[in-house]
């Protein structure tokens, strides 16, 4: 997956990355366990409904099917409520692989749209963790008003910044993405501002896999 060049650069660019625990990439990663098949997936969040989706074959073992949310984060109109500027939705992904095995995602894909009035900001934050694990990995996207316009974002973690799940445990992955609006510091903007985030696009993410 790639970022596509189709829209205007973006004004900000931060990427925050909070790994506990260095060594994670200390043994050769190969290629995929005999056997990987999706258990389940779930999303919660104030951005989108919860819901739940069952067991399902990978044709992939490297990637793993999520469907698309629709979120909208927006600022600046009079019937704003506080909760509207930040909304997130979570997926969490659970799979069933060969003992032996740990997998991490190596990309994602993100996109939306942005409209921005001048004293504006926009922020675009996936957070990437298991389940019972401390160890964080996140992105964050800024975006300036004045902006009209969609966004593609890519979540890349070469060697050296990659979060492994734990070895012998069936660690469920947990991708929450989060858009938020708001003013610039020690500015005020009172006209209408929104961004609205689709979970994935192509509706997958890429995920590498090592021995233990």
């Amino acid at each position: 997956m790639h970022v596509l060049s189709l829209v205007p650069a973006f004004a900000g660019l931060a990427a925050a990355l909070t790994i506990p625990g260095a060594g994670l990439e200390s043994r050769q990663t190969t290629t995929a366990p005999a056997s990987v098949s999706l258990a389940g997936i779930t999303y919660a969040g104030s951005g989108c409904a919860a819901s739940s989706l069952g067991a399902a074959a990978l044709a992939k073992p490297g990637v793993i099917p999520v469907p698309r949310k629709v979120f909208v984060a927006k600022s600046g109109e009079n019937n704003t409520r506080v909760a509207e500027t930040r909304v997130n939705c979570q997926t969490t992904i659970s799979l069933n692989h060969t003992a032996g095995w740990q997998y991490s995602v190596s990309e994602a894909d993100y996109y939306g749209r942005v409209v921005l009035a001048l004293g504006a900001e926009a922020i675009s934050k996936t957070t990437y963790y298991f389940s019972g694990n401390t160890a964080q990995l996140s992105k964050q996207y800024y975006f300036d008003g004045p902006f009209n316009g969609i966004y593609f974002r890519n979540d890349r973690f070469d060697t050296g910044t990659r979060l492994w799940s734990p070895c012998g445990s069936g660690a469920m992955l947990n991708i929450n993405t989060e858009v938020r609006v708001a003013p610039k510091s020690g500015m005020t903007s009172s006209k209408p501002a929104s961004m609205e985030g689709y979970h994935l696009l192509g509706d997958q993410i890429e995920v590498i896999w090592k021995k233990c």
